[in-house]
């Protein structure tokens, strides 16, 4: 396997991982441990988080990170998927 594709296995690794230590976070609340414990926890995770995310979005690379950026851009995947819902209501409206 040549580095390139290791890279970016890799990369792609740890921006799932970073997704894993955010929703851990939120499942904290629900388990018993110390207050203090849970705060430090807290933190960790989310510095531990962050670095994965951004030492991944480094290894995979900055088109692909533009790319997939794009692609979350706020709205824009509602609005095609409203205009899928009207053509799929009226079909023959663009004819």
């Amino acid at each position: 396997m040549d580095k390139k594709k290791l890279k970016f296995r890799l990369g792609i690794i740890l921006i799932s991982v970073s997704v894993l230590f955010f929703l851990i976070i939120f499942a904290l609340p629900f388990v018993s441990l110390n207050l203090k414990f849970k705060v430090a926890l807290t933190t960790t995770l989310i510095i531990v988080g962050e670095v994965s995310f951004w030492v991944g979005t480094l290894l995979i690379g900055k088109e692909v990170y533009k790319k997939f950026m794009a692609n979350l851009k706020s709205g824009e995947w509602l609005e095609k998927k409203k205009e899928e819902e009207k053509k799929v209501e009226d079909p023959n409206k663009d004819i």
